[in-house]
């Protein structure tokens, strides 16, 4: 019987589901992200404001149709399987991540989204749904596209660039040591010579100056000769990065004294080579690591430790030192990190720099090949 209190009661209720269809439809209004649901036959059945702006349909226009209609042809196959086995797996409510995938317009463009998929089963039999939130990222997809497309530019004229930087090395350090080097060699044994036969007969005033000018001949020679290891790495090229590292830290030793320097290089290793461009990055890199080490850690200990294998290398330079400022680690023009990365990459290489375990600095150069 309908009892005027049943009846009270019934117009309360059915009073509170139009004041919620009022909620959602203001909400589905103002979200941002497309919302669609379907049902179990794949038809949609819910298109919010969102969603007609980002594929370009009305929500007549769809309401009822496959949700396949949103989709690049070439994407629909397999597609209304795939969302009844969704559907079958049960329970009361599911939800799950979408990876990145394709739109279709009403226009014909595609467009990138991504979002989540939920299934939904509704109260008193109104059957079950599952419900899609989407965002258009074509923009984001399209910037992060040109942007590693502007890396791998970057990447190509960096190895270029290193390329021409090797050639010109060797260039300059043959003209350095066949025409200047020679050069300063036959002016020193000229010098030799005019002092030998002006010894007995030189003013005592220029004695001196014959002094400094041999000095400065030794100076010039040595300075040479000092470059022309800083541009032609020594044994680098002859007998590998195992043995060029080792007499660069032997040299380093050498000007450093108070400085422990050590390499660790494991037997197997000892005798490995590698591509000329990447021994060569990873060597200037150790180079310009150690150079930092020296001159602004205050260090009483370096350690180099060589890993990998034919297909992989991998470069660490630690000290003890005072370590790098907050935040320089991450910072590219800090103590030539610019440099190093520039160099590791232009190989297809990586270089990190931080803290040690045990305080200091940690230089880290990684590569592997690819091909």
């Amino acid at each position: 019987m309908n009892t005027p209190a049943n009846s009270s009661a019934l117009s309360a209720f059915g009073t509170r589901r139009r004041q919620d269809r009022d909620i959602l439809d203001a909400v589905l209004k103002v979200v941002p992200d497309a919302i669609v649901s379907i049902d179990l036959d794949g038809r949609i059945q819910m298109f919010n404001t969102a969603a007609e702006r980002i594929f370009g349909r009305n929500r007549a226009s769809v309401r009822g149709q496959p949700v396949e209609l949103l989709m690049p042809e070439r994407l629909r196959a397999g597609h209304h399987e795939a969302q009844q086995r969704f559907s079958r797996l049960g329970g009361e409510t599911r939800m799950m991540g979408l990876r990145r995938v394709k739109g279709l317009r009403a226009d014909g463009q595609e467009i990138d989204l991504e979002g989540v998929i939920s299934h939904v089963k509704l109260p008193h039999e109104q059957g079950e749904w599952s419900v899609v939130s989407l965002r258009d990222v074509t923009s984001s997809t399209q910037a992060e596209a040109q942007l590693q497309h502007s890396r791998a530019q970057l990447a190509e004229l960096t190895r270029k660039l290193m390329t021409q930087e090797r050639v010109l090395v060797k260039r300059l350090a043959q003209v350095l040591h066949d025409q200047l080097g020679q050069t300063l060699a036959a002016i020193r044994m000229c010098h030799d010579t005019v002092v030998a036969l002006q010894m007995t007969d030189t003013p005592p005033d220029y004695q001196p100056l014959q002094e400094r000018m041999g000095n400065l001949i030794g100076q010039a020679i040595k300075e040479v000769r000092q470059v022309l290891i800083d541009l032609r790495p020594p044994l680098l090229e002859e007998q590998g990065l195992s043995v060029a590292l080792d007499n660069e830290l032997r040299n380093r030793a050498l000007g450093a004294p108070k400085v422990d320097i050590s390499i660790h290089v494991p037997h197997k290793l000892e005798a490995m080579r590698w591509t000329p461009e990447v021994e060569y990055a990873a060597f200037m890199v150790v180079r310009e690591a150690v150079e930092n080490a020296l001159r602004h850690s205050g260090a009483t200990t370096i350690f180099v430790d060589l890993k990998g294998g034919a297909l992989v290398l991998n470069l660490t330079v630690s000290d003890n030192g005072r370590g790098l400022p907050e935040g320089a680690g991450l910072s590219v023009g800090h103590l030539g990190i610019l440099g190093m990365q520039e160099r590791a990459q232009a190989v297809g290489a990586s270089v990190a720099c931080g803290s040690g375990p045990d305080g200091g600095t940690r230089v880290s150069f990684h590569w592997q090949c690819v091909s």
